[in-house]
């Protein structure tokens, strides 16, 4: 999938804009973002629940505004417009199997059998954790090459989280299909993604590739003799923290010649810390940087 130049407002007020990125095969990519920042938007958008100001989608190398039927590889449930809860589960298997051709309805009823699902059971009254866990089984069913996934753990308790993301995982293995996840617990995100796209300003802002950003960025603890930040680290440096004369940062290009450089300022202390893509996120939305 190849979005390009997406844009979408609103009441005349501007939601996403200049939206670019691409979904690839067999991969799993998070969408972050503050809250209000665009992610629903962006998926609905996607999902052609609305229609763009300008910019296009594509999947296979055809516009989805071109072709209507590629639109059965994008799979997205809308939890804030959520048609389901007026319908069992066996009406819902009828209207899943007509929108999307390659619904795989073997998988569909193996997956309802093992986690005790009963056709004749009314959405509405299933539990929090339990809707997760079917809309994950409808996802996986559809056969649609790409997921969109809207805060899909949110409320989920741990045993039914971790069923949710096992079934996804292994479906992504053995499919190769694409998953765009929005979640709010980066926690989460971090041990099953393979890239993250950071939305802020109405648009994606920075890239992460997960195994490039262990590799290469890194996020220190360091105290200096004086109060006064030295220039290396306020340019090559977002800030995460500062107490005192400590400085706690994230250095998303943490090269030797940096830290040599780093060296030559003669920190009193220079400790590394873990990294994670919480970090990442708070060191790229902080609105003000506090290194004066």
């Amino acid at each position: 999938m190849k979005v390009t130049n997406l844009r979408k407002q609103m009441n005349e007020e501007i939601i996403i804009t200049q939206i670019n990125f691409e979904l690839f095969e067999n991969e799993i990519v998070g969408l972050i973002g503050r809250n209000g920042s665009g992610k629903t938007t962006l998926f609905r958008t996607i999902a052609g629940n609305y229609l763009p100001e300008t910019g296009d989608i594509q999947v296979a190398g055809a516009s989805i505004y071109q072709d209507p039927t590629k639109k059965a590889e994008i799979f997205y449930i809308d939890e804030l417009d959520n048609f389901l809860s007026g319908y069992t589960l066996k009406k819902l298997n009828h209207f899943y199997r007509y929108a999307y051709p390659k619904f795989d309805q073997d998988l569909y009823l193996q997956l309802l059998a093992e986690n005790q699902f009963p056709e004749h059971l009314s959405y509405r009254r299933m539990s929090k954790g339990m809707q997760g866990l079917y809309q994950m089984i409808l996802a996986i069913a559809s056969g649609a090459n790409y997921l969109l996934l809207d805060e899909p753990f949110d409320g989920l308790d741990v045993i039914v989280r971790k069923k949710v993301i096992g079934l996804l995982l292994e479906h992504v293995a053995e499919k190769g299909c694409s998953v765009l996840i929005a979640s709010h617990n980066l926690k989460e995100l971090e041990d099953i993604i393979d890239r993250a796209l950071l939305l802020k300003g109405k648009t994606i802002v920075r890239e992460y590739c997960l195994e490039s950003m262990r590799e290469n960025a890194r996020k220190l603890q360091l105290v200096f003799k004086t109060k006064k930040v030295p220039a290396v680290v306020k340019e090559n440096s977002k800030l995460l923290t500062i107490q005192g004369r400590v400085i706690t940062a994230v250095f998303e290009r943490f090269t030797p010649e940096l830290e040599q450089a780093i060296q030559a300022c003669e920190p009193v202390l220079m400790e590394e810390l873990p990294l994670s893509l919480e970090d990442l996120f708070e060191a790229n939305l902080n609105r003000e940087s506090m290194i004066q």
